[in-house]
């Protein structure tokens, strides 16, 4: 993502050239009609000052004081004997104030609508990702994967394992055992794995499979995929003979590195549109729960009993919260251990709706269900207990009455993510 700092002082070329230029050709072009009256204030309404309530709606502040000075120039070498200048620059200060002030409202509100559309465009995308990987595994559930059958779900979560065990990074292994799995679900006969640094041409070999040929740079498949920064096949550019890459998968982390995935050759009835779209959509799901790992490692080496899920998400709402109010909420349920507060711990689990994401924590005396609710508000949250309780007082009313303590609202806001979660588990605040 590339987020624009909101700023009274722009860049130059942002604004400060229109400020010089649009003020000084209105000067010219008035002062050839009407040399005693350069900047129209004698007639029934000042036009030229419109061009700093312009500039002020655009660019805000700064750039807007600069073409009223621009204007204001004016007055040095023509003089206004029946037009008091003061009050002329005076009243044009204070529009181009309230101008100001309007423009950088609606920058902050557009700033913080983008940011909402991106970590939603995000979660929506992930969604995607897992129902595409779930159709497929449901077309080839039982892969024969050497040895003994394995479904793709199966074999993600057993990628997915190991990444978690490495704290996000793909290494050697990880690397291999994910090309080993696009061999049995594509045929993937010959593809490497790459790493490539940001300001590096010479990537990082991570993983290869079959016979792979070294770095092929000049590759008209692999040169567009890193020129545009998306993934390329010899169909999608049109070329009919092979050189060395039949696509060239791209992944480009938050960091400025990119993965980079090479598929050399694949069995003949494998070439096709679907099994590259599957290759694509598994590397990328891939790609992101790695960077996802990367950022929470942090977060997870404090609790380690916390999904990943739950961290990654609990992050993307904490950096929006720097920006916009009001980005979500966090519901603690607190019961006494035991098997009953197990049992209505599992019903509540089943409740889960949407977006929400659980994380369940235990000890000797307590269990605590922890829901994040993306998006959500006071009224929400209170929504959620009610249907909570209604439910488990329907299903399960004398465990709830025997082992619900008591629960906690926290509002998401934008201290760091380890302050905010360790005042969420603080037991001593139930409400």
């Amino acid at each position: 993502m590339r987020a624009k700092v909101i700023t009274a002082l722009p860049r130059w070329g942002a604004g400060w050239i229109e400020a010089i230029l649009f003020p000084a050709l209105g000067i010219i072009i008035n002062w050839g009609i009407d040399p005693n009256d350069p900047l129209l204030l004698n007639q029934p309404f000042p036009w030229l000052l419109i061009i700093p309530l312009l500039i002020a709606l655009r660019y805000e502040l700064m750039p807007a004081l600069l073409s009223i000075m621009v204007l204001a120039s004016t007055f040095i070498w023509h003089a206004y004997p029946k037009i008091h200048s003061l009050e002329v620059f005076a009243g044009t200060v204070l529009v181009i104030l309230i101008a100001s002030e309007y423009a950088g409202y609606w920058a902050r509100k557009e700033a913080g609508r983008a940011l909402q559309e991106e970590i939603t465009a995000t979660r929506f995308r992930q969604l995607s990702d897992d129902l595409f990987v779930t159709r497929i595994s449901q077309d080839r559930l039982e892969q024969s994967l050497l040895y003994q059958p394995m479904s793709i779900r199966s074999a993600l979560l057993e990628i997915k394992k190991q990444l978690v065990d490495n704290n996000g990074r793909l290494n050697k292994d990880i690397g291999g055992n994910v090309l080993h799995f696009l061999n049995q679900l594509v045929g993937v006969q010959i593809a490497s794995l790459y790493e490539l640094k940001k300001g590096q041409s010479n990537p990082l070999l991570i993983a290869a499979f079959g016979d792979a040929h070294p770095w092929q740079p000049q590759d008209p498949v692999l040169r567009e995929a890193i020129d545009s920064e998306q993934s390329q096949t010899l169909a999608e550019l049109e070329i009919v003979e092979i050189r060395a890459y039949i696509s060239a998968h791209i992944h480009t982390l938050s960091i400025g590195m990119q993965y980079i995935l090479t598929i050399e050759d694949m069995s003949f009835f494998a070439i096709n549109k679907e099994s590259l779209q599957i290759i694509e959509v598994i590397f990328h799901y891939l790609c992101n729960y790695s960077e996802s790992l990367r950022q929470a490692t942090p977060i997870l080496n404090i609790w380690p009993d916390c999904s990943a899920e739950f961290v990654t998400d609990f992050m993307q709402l904490q950096n929006l919260a720097l920006r916009v109010p009001q980005v979500g909420v966090v519901m603690r349920y607190d019961f006494q251990a035991g098997k009953a507060a197990e049992k209505v711990i599992d019903f509540l689990q089943r409740l889960r709706r949407g977006l929400d994401i659980l994380w369940v924590r235990k000890n000797q005396k307590r269990i605590q269900l922890i829901v994040l609710l993306p998006f959500a508000g006071s009224m929400a949250a209170e929504g959620h207990f009610q249907r909570m309780h209604d439910e488990s007082a329907m299903h399960y009313g004398s465990q709830w009455k025997e082992t619900y303590i008591g629960h906690k609202i926290f509002y998401i806001n934008k201290d760091s993510c380890e302050n905010q979660i360790r005042q969420l588990l603080n037991e001593e605040i139930i409400l």
